[in-house]
């Protein structure tokens, strides 16, 4: 959650709570404390190198969000209550309003899409809100901005004091643009053109999030995809916290490419578009570049910014469908009935030249009138299997590999 959120769930918590108004308003203060671990949040940037050390040793939403932050908070805390309790004689109000906003800040944090490692550095085990990934929030979201206007209403509601919601407004439009949905927009708008983008997103590997400027190869929906350091870096929405596209004076160098010679897709780049494969049972799975549509009679290969390593079976489909055509007509009976006349044809020449010295040649002659007799029971036995049309499977999957055909409308895109 952005830090306008954790501060109004804090207020108001505190403010149902019963708690006064300035003390509310101080000690929510407090529930921004634990993104300390994030150099990008207010109190990263304020407390910078112990910011950046906190990142690079636990990573985000982990010891400043555990069970123990707390503890560490409380144990803190007691020493100045002990002495406030000494001076004025009772307790101090704010040490458990400090404590409860502290803590505001982790729960509301379970309902984050990554989640929180609330024994963390003792154990990695997050813990997450709901099982499914789209009741959670995500980041400056549009859905936590309804939730921030949400506390807010109700923080005023609860206290009838005036809280910073001009404050609130200003972070909510300060960081409206930056959503993936706006991003999506300014790419589409400008097409035709290389587009940067300035990113920040969570990396669920190292459990911490990268702010980048990466050159865009193409954006979907629920997906996009970067080239980062010569290679391609795909980002799932959900992971995108926030986006900013801004637009370059270089035009995207582009290839049609259409027609079904699958040789002729060779080319360097980004692939986008569509290959349809007619009589072939294509196996194959879909991956993130690639999505497999099975339809009756056809398959149709979506490809998603594929490089020429995604499609490189393409590149030998038909030398793979001639091997496939050579080993169905091996199985056939017709085959191999040929295939057995002409080893029958070599052994009854061979066994008339040893007949003319039968007594000499007597043992050979015996073993391979044994292998003639054998020949001819498996021929005998293949042109029963013949006549039955026992090929019948083979013969229907040779006439669907002799009708193969396929059809690709794509796109090159090279933006190096």
């Amino acid at each position: 959650m952005t830090a306008a959120t954790h501060y109004a769930f804090s207020y108001l918590l505190l403010s149902s709570a019963g708690y006064d108004h300035s003390i509310a308003l101080t000690s929510s203060i407090v529930a921004l404390f634990p993104d300390i671990d994030h150099p990008e949040s207010l109190m990263g940037r304020i407390f910078g190198p112990v910011s950046q050390y906190i990142q690079r040793r636990w990573g985000h939403r982990t010891v400043t969000h555990s069970i123990f932050a707390i503890f560490a908070i409380v144990l803190f805390l007691v020493p100045f209550s002990i002495l406030y309790y000494i001076q004025l004689g009772k307790f101090p109000s704010w040490f458990f309003a400090v404590s409860l906003a502290f803590a505001s800040h982790i729960f509301i944090d379970l309902f984050n899409r990554s989640g929180v490692r609330l024994f963390a550095p003792l154990s990695n085990k997050e813990y997450i809100s709901f099982r499914t990934p789209e009741l959670r929030i995500l980041v400056s979201s549009w859905q936590e901005y309804v939730l921030l206007f949400v506390l807010v209403f109700l923080a005023f509601s609860v206290s009838n004091r005036p809280f910073s919601i001009h404050s609130a407004v200003r972070t909510v439009g300060k960081h409206f643009y930056k959503t993936y949905e706006s991003a999506l927009n300014d790419y589409h708008d400008n097409a035709g053109y290389i587009c940067v983008a300035t990113v920040t997103y969570f990396d669920e590997f190292d459990r911490i999030k990268h702010t980048v400027n990466l050159p865009v190869l193409s954006m979907y929906t629920n997906k996009a995809v970067f080239l980062k350091g010569g290679s391609r870096l795909l980002l799932r929405k959900e992971q995108i916290d926030e986006i900013v596209i801004s637009k370059t004076d270089n035009k995207i160098k582009t290839i049609y490419l259409k027609g079904n010679d699958t040789k002729k897709l060779n080319h360097s780049g980004y692939y986008t578009g569509t290959v349809t494969l007619y009589n072939y049972p294509l196996d194959i799975k879909s991956n993130d570049y690639i999505e497999i549509e099975k339809q009756k009679g056809s398959t149709v290969i979506k490809l998603l910014c594929a490089d020429i390593s995604d499609i490189s079976f393409l590149n030998s489909l038909d030398d793979s469908i001639k091997r496939e055509i050579e080993l169905l007509k091996s199985k056939l009976c017709s085959t191999q009935i040929e295939k057995l006349k002409n080893e029958e044809k070599k052994l009854k020449a061979k066994l008339s030249v040893l007949k003319n010295n039968f007594y000499d040649n007597y043992g050979v002659i015996n073993k391979l009138s044994n292998e003639l007799k054998s020949i001819q029971t498996r021929i005998k036995t293949l042109e029963m299997q013949d006549s039955i049309d026992q090929d019948a499977e083979i013969k229907l999957k040779l006439e669907q590999l002799n009708n193969v055909s396929v059809w690709y409308d794509v796109v090159v895109v090279d933006i190096n």
